[in-house]
């Protein structure tokens, strides 16, 4: 069953349509097509998945949320997901796009801006054509393993921060990717390369014209970035996230210049005058992907797991209560079969009970 999920946000400089209650949600909504996509009354829908009502009315909503639906694989082929924002009140659809599934690569994280590209801009607020920023991916029941490639994939699970910060004053949220190449990577930030800053953002006007749109380049020396939840509270951010990094993306090639890298943002930054816009971020921890990681990966006890315990976040100025730079916990699971996803962490803190040298210090491996 392919899984979807998203992280869903509005551009407030392009106002959803006024309605008379102004509150909104987004429904996910993926149903079955044969022939006529005009389908949606028909007895084939799928699954349906809704956020949370916003706080309070407001024509720039943020959830700030991940849903999830499901959908039988034999019939991905035919089938399309919606993504709708809805009034609460009198349920008026005020936002609709709908995605074939088979445009998008499996477990590739796409960072879409929608719009419809029929609604005509204009230069006023109140009639700026809406956008929708939303993360969406699509998901198999197994892990696909490629001609070439030793595994399939690399899952880091991002715990939290360890001591309590005395200067965060907002949630956080972390980009994390693999990049092929860290010193590289710096140097593309210092110039400041659209594709280093932030994440990938997609443009997607509908109806769609092209399958093209949804391409995914087969090397990228940035990585693929992932966004995870915002991470509270404040004083002692927790994620207790995973991220899937796939072998045909380069996450489990360990080399002398392969790096997993985080970033942490606040939370504001999903907000503003152009959502998902992410400046300077609060700080960076950075594991360099050695071939010494990965004997210690794959020659563990047990899964080819390991655990990391107090990787340093630099380049930052957030102190703890102890006066000293923050840490994080994470875990490392290096998958080499077309495993089911249940076999993955899915949000657990794995640990084999080992006690023994890690690559930072001392911890469980």
């Amino acid at each position: 069953y392919p899984l979807w999920s998203g992280y869903y946000s509005q551009d407030p400089n392009s106002g959803l349509p006024i309605t008379q209650h102004g509150r909104a949600r987004t429904i996910l909504e993926p149903y079955f097509t044969a022939g006529d996509i005009e389908t949606q009354g028909s007895d084939h829908r799928g699954s349906k998945a809704v956020t949370s009502v916003t706080s309070e009315p407001t024509r720039s909503p943020i959830w700030g949320e991940t849903v999830k639906v499901e959908t039988l694989a034999e019939n991905s082929g035919q089938e399309d997901v919606i993504l709708k924002v809805m009034d609460y009140k009198n349920k008026d659809k005020l936002l609709s796009y709908k995605i074939p599934i088979k445009y998008l690569r499996v477990f590739h994280p796409y960072h879409f801006q929608l719009a419809n590209s029929t609604q005509p801009s204009k230069e006023s607020e109140e009639t700026a054509e809406p956008q929708l920023y939303a993360t969406i991916v699509r998901k198999n029941s197994f892990l696909p393993r490629y001609v070439g490639c030793d595994h399939t994939a690399l899952e880091v699970f991002l715990r939290g921060v360890n001591d309590p910060l005395i200067n965060n004053p907002n949630p956080m949220v972390v980009i994390a990717r693999v990049v092929p190449n860290y010193k590289e990577f710096k140097e593309n930030q210092a110039r400041q390369s659209p594709a280093s800053m932030g994440l990938h953002i997609t443009p997607l006007s509908f109806p769609i014209q092209s399958m093209m749109s949804f391409d995914v380049p087969r090397v990228s020396q940035s990585g693929y970035p992932q966004l995870s939840k915002p991470g509270g509270p404040p004083e002692l951010p927790q994620w207790n996230q995973s991220f899937l990094f796939q072998s045909r993306d380069g996450g489990t090639n360990f080399s002398k210049t392969a790096a997993l890298v985080l970033e942490y943002y606040s939370s504001t930054s999903v907000k503003g005058s152009e959502p998902w816009t992410f400046g300077k971020p609060l700080g960076v921890s950075v594991l360099p992907l050695k071939s010494r990681l990965y004997r210690k990966i794959t020659t563990g006890k047990g899964l080819n797991a390991l655990r990391i315990e107090r990787l340093p976040i630099t380049d930052t100025n957030l102190k703890t209560i102890n006066g000293d730079a923050p840490t994080v916990d994470l875990s490392f699971q290096l998958l080499s079969s077309e495993v089911r996803l249940s076999n993955l962490f899915h949000n657990c803190w794995p640990c084999s009970g080992t006690r023994g040298q890690g690559l930072l210090g001392e911890g469980h491996c």
